[in-house]
């Protein structure tokens, strides 16, 4: 299992580093993307899970998770995920924020701002939020 946790994090960043370099298109499909329980960065073949409904606010607070993203062109959005839920789920979500001929054009990685540092976040993480440690975090969402 570590082996192949290993094997995806490291083609997760050998993708991050030759997408600038790399020129690809967009795959046209004949379904509608709202019929499509995933979405598809343009720059590379993973495939988002489809995001889920917020959990309300006057749950139990120790079962949320509360984030802050910071998009591209400045703006700050806050959500609430469930501890037990995939963190995967922060890039679908990042995905909706973003205008769709942006998304066509270019994709994303994720950071999180750490005293002195930056921390990557990597898609192919399959931990849950509450595993994650980015429990009131502001993670910022950068072109690649």
């Amino acid at each position: 299992m570590a082996k192949r946790l290993f094997a995806v994090l490291e083609c997760q960043s050998l993708l991050e580093n030759l997408s600038p370099f790399v020129e690809t298109k967009r795959p046209r499909n004949s379904t509608d993307d709202a019929e499509s329980p995933t979405c598809v960065s343009p720059n590379s073949v993973i495939g988002f899970p489809e995001l889920t409904e917020e959990p309300r606010s006057d749950s139990d607070r120790s079962a949320l998770c509360r984030l802050c993203v910071r998009l591209p062109d400045g703006r700050k959005v806050q959500r609430n995920f469930l501890r037990s839920e995939s963190v995967q789920l922060l890039w679908s979500f990042c995905y909706s924020l973003i205008d769709e001929s942006e998304r066509r054009e270019r994709s994303f990685k994720l950071i999180q701002a750490v005293p002195g540092d930056y921390k990557s976040l990597y898609y192919g993480s399959e931990t849950s939020f509450g595993e994650s440690g980015l429990d009131n975090s502001l993670i910022s969402v950068i072109w690649v």
